[in-house]
């Protein structure tokens, strides 16, 4: 996790518990209803950024394409791969393509963008 989406979290568990705690304070000092209004007020505003955090983590997940590349016998998969089985083939006849950012696997191997269950790989012939 970077720092700044851990001072994000930190900030974000900050300010609820601190909406928590000016709650039972105007729950406290005043009556049922005030801190019954207050209460509807925070959850309206919680629920607006709620919203807003989902849309942007949406369209971020969306836009981020990676590039997958397999070359030699090799399995490449952007997502989760069950079971891959790879052999290195050997060399190839065409030249090797140029590393591009994202999920590249060569030489009989295996590679994944998240979670890999049981993979095996074998080099040479």
């Amino acid at each position: 996790m970077t720092s700044w989406r851990k001072a994000c979290l930190v900030v974000l568990a900050v300010v609820g518990v601190a909406a928590a705690v000016g709650l039972v304070v105007v729950l406290l000092a005043a009556d049922l209803n005030t801190a019954a209004a207050a209460a509807s007020v925070v959850g309206a505003v919680v629920g607006v950024v709620a919203t807003w955090v989902a849309v942007a983590a949406l369209l971020r997940s969306s836009s981020t394409s990676a590039t997958v590349q397999a070359d030699g016998g090799s399995n490449a998969a952007g997502r989760d791969m069950r079971s891959p089985r790879a052999r290195d083939t050997g060399v190839g006849s065409a030249p090797p393509p140029t590393p591009r950012p994202g999920v590249s696997a060569s030489g009989g191997s295996n590679a994944a963008g998240q979670d890999m269950e049981d993979p095996t790989a074998h080099r040479g012939l």
